[in-house]
C-alpha cells in the first residue's frame, strides 16, 4: 500500500499531532508499505506568518524512519495576516481552507500527485494541509482519512469556535474516514454532519520503553533540587492556552510560606512571547523553585518523568494529551483542565485530578492536596500505570487503523486524463511515483 500523509509539521518537531504522525507513519513503513509525508518547513508555528520565528533545520527532502519527507517552504508576504483574514470571508470553501490570519502560504502543496492507495491529513485548524490531501485523494481515486484533533475546550470559548468552521465541516464530510481520539470528539464530528459509520475512535499510544526507566536523581541534581522536595513537571509549549501561566501562579501560591520546603516546578518545552512577557514580571525569588529547561529531546523524557512527583498540564487546547499517558507509564498522578475531550482521558479522582481551565485557586488546591496527602499521588499514579499497561501502545493503535483503512471502499473519484495535464496515474500497490512528479500538477 502507498500512503500520502499531510501534516503541518513533522519530526524533528515534537508535539502531539507530530508524535502521532511519526508513530503511525513509521509503522506503515516497518509493515512494508510506502509512505510520503508532505509538510512545511516550520518548527515554531509562528513561522507560518513570521519569518522571525524558527524553521526546521532539515533538508527539503529526506528520509525519516524510512518515510520520504518533503518539506514545502513557507512563503512570507507583507500584510499576509490581514490579507489571509480578508480572503477567509470569500464564499468559497476551498479558499476558506487555505486562507486565514494564522494560515501559512505554501505554494505547490495543493498540486501533489501520486498513485496512492490512501491519503491522510492531520491537524485542524491548519486546513491548507487537509485541503491539499483532499485534492490529492481525488486525483488518485484514493480514500481520504482525516485526523482533525479538534480542540473542543468548552462551549463559547474562542478556541472552540476556531475548530467549528463551515469549511472544516465540509472537509470532514468529504472524508472516507475521520479518526478521533475520544467519543467526545466523535460526537462533535457527528454534529458537523459526519455519519458515525465513517468515524474511528482511536485513542493515542505511548512508547513505554522510550519514556520510562529514567534516573530520579539526574535532572534533580542538575537543577540542584533536594531529594525530599516536591516536584511538579509540565511538558508543553509554554503558553496561557496550555495552562503554563496558571501553573506558575499556583506554584507561587504554594510557595508563599518561606518556612516550608519549596514546591519546585519544572517547565519543559518551547516558550512563546506571551509567556516570556509573563515570566519577566515574576519576582526574583521565584528562581528558587521555578526551573525552565527548554525543549525536551526524546532521550530526555525518562529522566524528566523520573524526577517528578506530579505531572500537570491544565490546558484548554488539547484533544487528548499523549503526555498524560507518558506520565502514567511512570506511575505519576496527573493534574489537567476539565476542558474538551480531556475529561474522557483523565478519570477525575482515580488516575488524576481535574480543575476548570483558568481556575488558579482550584489548581492550587489540587496541587496542594498532592503535596500534603502523601498517599494520594502514588495511589492515582498506580491507577494510571495500570490503565496504560494494556492496549495503549502505538503498535495497538496502528494495527487497528491499518485494518480499518484496508477495508475502506475506494473513492468515487477515479483518476482520469485531464486536458493539458500530460499525466495519468493508475493505482497499483507496487507502482512507484517518479520523484520529479511529486508535488507537480497531475
Amino acid at each position: 500500500m502507498r500512503i500520502a500523509w499531510f501534516t503541518h509539521r513533522y519530526h524533528p518537531v515534537i508535539s502531539g499531532a507530530e508524535n502521532f504522525g511519526r508513530a503511525i507513519v513509521s509503522r506503515f513503513v516497518a509493515d512494508g508499505h510506502h509512505a510520503d509525508v508532505f509538510t512545511s518547513d516550520a518548527d515554531d508555528l509562528r513561522y507560518f506568518t513570521s519569518r522571525k520565528a524558527r524553521k526546521v533545520d532539515s533538508p527539503a527532502e529526506s528520509l525519516v524512519d524510512g518515510a520520504h519527507v518533503r518539506r514545502f517552504p513557507v512563503l512570507h508576504r507583507v500584510g499576509q495576516k490581514y490579507a489571509g483574514r480578508l480572503l477567509s470571508y470569500l464564499p468559497h470553501w476551498p479558499s476558506q481552507c487555505r486562507y486565514e490570519s494564522f494560515m501559512p502560504l505554501i505554494p505547490g502543496i495543493d498540486r501533489v500527485g501520486g498513485a496512492y492507495d490512501a491519503v491522510f491529513a492531520v491537524g485542524f485548524p491548519y486546513t491548507i494541509f487537509s485541503h491539499a490531501a483532499w485534492a490529492t485523494s481525488r486525483r488518485a481515486g484514493a480514500p481520504l482519512i482525516l485526523a482533525p484533533f479538534l480542540h473542543l475546550s468548552t462551549p463559547g470559548d474562542p478556541v472552540n469556535r476556531l475548530y467549528n468552521r463551515p469549511h472544516q465541516a465540509k472537509l470532514l464530510q468529504a472524508a472516507n474516514l475521520v479518526i478521533v481520539p475520544t467519543s467526545v470528539e466523535a460526537s462533535a464530528v457527528v454534529d458537523r454532519g459526519v455519519d458515525r459509520s465513517r468515524i474511528l475512535v482511536l485513542g493515542m499510544g505511548v512508547d513505554h520503553d522510550g519514556v520510562t526507566g529514567g534516573d530520579p536523581r539526574t535532572l534533580r541534581d542538575r537543577l540542584r533540587i533536594a531529594g525530599h522536595h516536591h516536584v511538579i513537571g509540565h511538558l508543553a509549549t509554554l503558553s496561557t492556552n496550555k495552562g503554563t501561566t496558571d501553573l506558575v501562579k499556583a506554584a507561587m501560591a504554594l510557595n508563599r510560606d518561606p518556612g516550608q520546603s519549596p514546591v519546585h516546578l519544572i517547565l519543559a518545552g518551547t516558550s512563546t512571547p506571551e509567556f516570556e512577557a509573563f515570566a519577566a514580571s515574576l519576582p526574583a525569588l521565584s528562581s528558587r523553585w521555578l526551573h525552565r529547561i527548554g525543549p525536551l529531546p526524546d532521550n530526555g523524557r525518562p529522566d524528566f518523568y523520573a524526577a517528578l512527583n506530579v505531572f500537570a498540564m491544565p490546558s484548554r487546547t488539547d484533544s487528548y494529551g499523549i503526555v498524560f499517558l507518558e506520565a502514567w507509564a511512570n506511575a505519576l498522578p496527573v493534574v489537567a483542565a476539565s476542558a474538551g475531550a480531556v475529561v474522557e482521558v483523565v478519570d477525575d479522582g482515580r488516575d488524576g485530578l481535574l480543575v476548570p481551565f483558568g481556575d488558579v485557586a482550584g489548581l492550587t488546591r489540587s496541587l496542594g492536596r498532592l503535596r500534603d496527602e502523601p498517599n494520594l499521588g502514588p495511589q492515582l499514579g498506580a491507577c494510571g500505570k495500570k490503565k496504560v499497561a494494556h492496549g495503549y501502545t502505538w503498535n495497538d493503535r496502528y494495527q487497528t487503523l491499518r485494518d480499518r483503512v484496508r477495508n475502506l471502499p475506494q473513492s468515487q473519484h477515479r483518476p482520469t486524463a485531464k486536458t493539458g495535464s500530460g499525466t495519468v496515474f493508475k493505482r497499483s500497490a507496487t507502482s512507484q511515483v517518479p520523484s520529479d512528479l511529486v508535488g507537480k500538477r497531475t
